[in-house]
């Protein structure tokens, strides 16, 4: 075990978002050189709107946001997000379940990368826009960037996302998996805007000073139940009211298809169909994509955030992220080798996120319901943690893998349980039955 920090010549992280600049400013004190290299130019990494969305921090991300000096900025504008309300219709009737959590709150993502890129200049680590990785040597650890020429590297993260660059070449590149084990699957598309919050919107998604902040619709619309078109709204107060929208929809529908059914939705609650057009023409679009690596690292390389374990997110894929970071610092800590520190990092680590993003593959198919029930059973009866879909992973004493190990036992714990209970209740009447047969 190394008892003091090895201090390690050159790390290179490919992708500049939160889960990147994070990972920058956890390892600065770990590298000679940090290298940031960011495909967008600088004028789309910091603008104000576009793609822009809420973010929920768990207390183990906020943890970590306050070790690297961050927090208090991030924090200064926030809304509070103490509630969410889960409506799904059946039978024709719509059914809201609430979940409450007190002193949670919500950012918006432009400002959460605003604070993180104002830390990260301030620390020193240059941060190179419009760039593009076009190889990586894995057997002699240099990265090849189409501006800067040959960058080696002691260390090479990936953050670079979904559709990662990275992931690509290592996959390529390993000798123990074939290249197509590391897939990136297309799952639903999505599109996001934001409108003010007044008249019927704030009423019906902002009312009262004690209103759920987010509303998740589960069912689709009432007018038209075959086409997939469901609806997630958070209530944001700072720096302005307004109301995010994010509507996950069939790939199969069209653009001007798309607009059709947020109208018909949304149009008699905005002031005016001009509004409406605005909000909905500054809004963007995109896809939920589930990422499948059978490992995470090769050599001195690891993928990390979204590149490792993207998945249909549910305010889990960030926190992850940043937590993952976390507890990659806290590994390397204990090695004075990269390797062996990348090793322990991916059979602890990345074993646990492997196994989360096997279970937001199931929920995004909306496989989850008898998990999920049986779970939250147990855990009321003192058996189980909450499922992570339902706070788990906003809880206080939340650690990785510790967390993610036990909800795998507790999969196992909690459907023996229901099963349990079944063939207890079957033997029961089985046996009341040939009692009044007997009689």
């Amino acid at each position: 075990m190394n008892t003091s920090t090895t201090r390690h010549k050159n790390l290179v992280i490919v992708g500049s978002g939160p889960v990147g600049m994070v990972a920058a400013l956890l390892l600065k004190e770990h590298f000679e050189q940090v290298t940031l290299l960011e495909r967008r130019t600088e004028e789309d990494f910091l603008q104000a709107h576009g793609f822009t969305f809420p973010i929920v921090f768990s207390p183990a991300s906020i943890r970590i946001l306050q070790q690297i000096g961050v927090w208090d900025a991030i924090h200064a504008e926030r809304s509070e997000f103490f509630g969410v309300g889960i409506h799904q219709r059946v039978l024709g009737h719509e059914f809201t379940f609430t979940s409450v959590r007190e002193g949670v709150y919500s950012h918006w993502r432009n400002h959460v990368v605003a604070k993180l890129y104002e830390q990260v200049r301030t620390a020193g680590i240059p941060i190179h826009f419009e760039s593009h990785v076009e190889a990586i040597d894995l057997q002699n650890n240099v990265c090849r960037e189409a501006r800067l020429g040959d960058l080696p590297f002691d260390l090479l993260l990936g953050a670079d996302g979904s559709n990662s660059q990275t992931r690509r070449l290592l996959a390529q590149a390993h000798p123990l998996f074939p290249e197509d084990s590391f897939k990136r699957i297309g799952l639903d598309h999505w599109y996001a805007y934001r409108v003010p919050s007044r008249g019927a919107m704030r009423e019906r998604f902002a009312g009262g000073e004690r209103h759920y902040a987010s509303n998740v619709f589960l069912s689709n619309l009432a007018a038209y139940p075959s086409e997939k078109f469901r609806i997630v709204t958070t209530h944001m107060r700072q720096p302005e009211e307004e109301i995010s929208i994010l509507i996950k929809h069939d790939p199969a529908i069209t653009p001007s298809r798309l607009k059709v059914l947020n109208d018909s939705y949304f149009g008699p609650l905005v002031g005016s169909r001009q509004e409406l057009d605005a909000a909905w023409q500054a809004g963007y679009a995109g896809r939920f994509d589930q990422v499948q690596a059978p490992a995470f690292h090769l050599n001195h390389v690891l993928l990390i955030g979204d590149a490792a374990h993207g998945l249909e997110t549910a305010g889990d894929l960030i926190n992850l992220g940043v937590t993952s970071a976390g507890c990659f610092r806290e590994v390397l800590g204990r090695h004075a080798n990269i390797p062996a520190a990348l090793e322990e990092y991916d059979a602890t680590a990345g074993a646990a996120l492997r196994s989360y993003a096997a279970f937001s593959y199931r929920r995004s198919q909306e496989k989850i319901d008898f998990e999920v029930f049986s779970i939250e059973f147990a855990h009321r009866l003192g058996i189980t943690k909450r499922h992570p879909t339902l706070w788990g992973i906003y809880d206080e004493d939340f650690e990785l893998v510790p967390y993610l190990r036990n909800y795998q036992r507790d999969i196992v714990k909690a459907r023996s349980l229901v099963v349990g209970l079944v063939a207890g209740l079957v033997t029961l009447a089985l046996f009341l039955g040939r009692r009044r047969t007997a009689t």
